[in-house]
């Protein structure tokens, strides 16, 4: 039997997907494979709403933290992803299209 991973979602503004991100993760709550757990900020994304919920998922300790939210070049989600880093938990970013400016290219 493998182990239960730990996913969470810190979710910073709003996009399209943002509502239903953890539910396309388990949608029907049977999945035995995962744990899910979800902070948010509402429809802010300022530094101290980012600071605030990503601060909340560390503590939760998650094995995968998947980050949703537009404007990732803003001050909020630009410090948000910078402790998930500090803290060692992979990250996975869905956002908008300008957020492609952030990614390295090789």
């Amino acid at each position: 039997m493998s182990e239960t991973v730990k996913v969470g979602i810190v979710k910073a503004g709003c996009i399209g997907v943002l509502p239903l991100i953890e539910i396309l993760l388990d949608e029907r709550a049977d999945r035995t494979d995962i744990d899910v757990r979800v902070v948010g900020s509402g429809a802010k994304l300022g530094l101290e709403q980012c600071q605030e919920v990503t601060d909340i998922m560390i503590k939760q300790k998650p094995d995968l933290a998947i980050f949703v939210g537009p404007a990732q070049a803003a001050p909020g989600p630009t410090e948000a992803r910078r402790m998930l880093a500090e803290a060692g938990i992979p990250t996975v970013v869905i956002s908008d299209s300008p957020a492609k400016k952030l990614t390295k290219r090789s």
